[in-house]
């Protein structure tokens, strides 16, 4: 096995065919095909099933992901020529679960491209719970931001402050507690808008609080994963929300009525990353926010 065919390898397995990965790499489909029946003799068994498509057998996804993180080492090994270990180019994977991007992970960001501004910054999205861990198992990213505990071992935590949740209203609400300060039974008057989705360990404390002190759930109104809708709807009064600090902040912005949540912290972040070793940059990103984690 060689670097070529792995290249070749991981990109019919992104592209889906041997027509699209070939386009990518800038070579013929017989070659990509010949390079990929030369890997399966090497490793003496089939990696796909053809048909229409390209799709993978249990072998071809069981090397998935140490192909990868064999390409990614390659990439560390030229990066390191390159004088990548001073951090004047390169790139970095970050994978976060919604609702973590604008906090706890959007002032870190800012913070890094400040000290590195030649560093490309790639930001995708994790499931909820153990299945978010899969994107550092298979090579996809080098971090993860994630309020779950890691369930396989051989992961190291970074834990991260996370703002308070606030209470926050449409500007139309006009029947709303005095004071700075809601109760979570107050606030549990008005239907919600809800954006923490049932597999968060955030949602599930939060559940867990209102049994212990025998309090109703909330009437839903809208549940949804897609955060970005959350301030339109709310703003327009379809209901009320709990957000993050700094979004609340962007609602108060638009006009929303904001409320300290009398409820104790329910958030809690982390920045996991794999005990392989970790390329300059990521080394970088977790040295500026804990200086002894690695």
């Amino acid at each position: 096995m060689d670097r070529r065919q792995l290249t070749q390898f991981i990109t019919v397995v992104d592209a889906g065919s041997l027509s699209e990965a070939a386009r990518r790499l800038h070579l013929s489909q017989p070659s990509v095909s010949q390079t990929m029946r030369e890997l399966e003799r090497e490793l003496k068994t089939p990696l796909f099933v053809r048909g229409r498509g390209m799709s993978l057998t249990p072998a071809g996804r069981a090397l998935v992901g140490p192909a990868r993180r064999t390409l990614r080492a390659f990439d560390h090994a030229r990066a390191a020529v390159e004088a990548v270990e001073a951090l004047e180019s390169g790139r970095l994977d970050i994978a976060a679960v919604h609702g973590f991007a604008v906090d706890p992970l959007s002032p870190l960001l800012v913070k890094f491209h400040r000290r590195h501004p030649n560093i490309a910054l790639r930001i995708a999205t994790a499931a909820f719970g153990p299945d978010g861990f899969e994107v550092l198992r298979r090579g996809e990213a080098e971090l993860l931001l994630t309020d779950h505990p890691a369930p396989y071992p051989r992961h190291s935590a970074v834990p991260l402050p996370v703002a308070p949740l606030m209470a926050v209203f449409s500007p139309k609400v006009t029947d709303i507690p005095p004071g700075e300060r809601i109760a979570v039974a107050d606030l549990l008057r008005y239907p919600l808008i809800i954006g923490l989705p049932e597999k968060s360990a955030a949602r599930q404390v939060f559940a867990a609080h209102l049994a212990a002190e025998q309090l109703p759930l909330p009437t839903s109104i809208v549940e949804t994963d897609h955060r970005d809708i959350i301030q339109s709807l709310l703003i327009a009064g379809v209901g009320a929300a709990v957000l993050s600090a700094p979004e609340a902040d962007t609602a108060r912005g638009l006009g929303a009525q904001v409320r300290t949540l009398d409820l104790p912290p329910i958030r809690t972040g982390f920045l996991y990353y794999r005990e392989d070793p970790l390329s300059p940059v990521a080394r970088a990103f977790v040295s500026m926010l804990q200086p002894d984690a690695i």
